[in-house]
């Protein structure tokens, strides 16, 4: 049975992955649900970014989507690789709107060290 962890890591690791992982999953959770009720500050930001504010909705749910993904033990790998990409997106959204892509960069290193810690061979480094 598929984990959301790897039984060889210490239980420091294990509790540090776990809450950096946590922390991340609720800002990208809030994001989501700010998107789907249509939030107004939600709404002009995202519609500096070419008419995404018009797929506010979808985009909130994709975000809400990929998160149960990652946190479905037999899901987890997909779950993280998307949510490294939609990341990556956010960056993007954030370097096209003209501002630091500072929440991006972050929630995507949170998530990336907080599944690394939990499970390291999904790294491909041998960690």
């Amino acid at each position: 049975m598929s984990n959301l962890n790897e039984t060889q890591i210490s239980k420091a690791k294990k509790i540090a992955g776990y809450t950096i992982s946590i922390i991340a999953s609720f800002m990208l959770f809030m994001a989501g649900i700010m998107k789907i009720i249509g939030n107004e500050e939600m709404q002009i930001n995202m519609a500096k970014v070419t008419n995404f504010g018009e797929k506010l909705m979808f985009i909130g749910i994709l975000e809400i989507s990929i998160l149960i993904l990652y946190w479905i033990p037999r899901t987890m790998n997909i779950g993280f690789f998307l949510l490294a990409s939609f990341g990556g997106g956010i960056i993007v959204a954030e370097i096209v709107t003209g501002e630091i892509p500072i929440a991006g960069i972050l929630i995507t290193t949170l998530f990336y060290v907080g599944t690394i810690l939990r499970k390291p061979t999904l790294s491909g480094m041998n960690i």
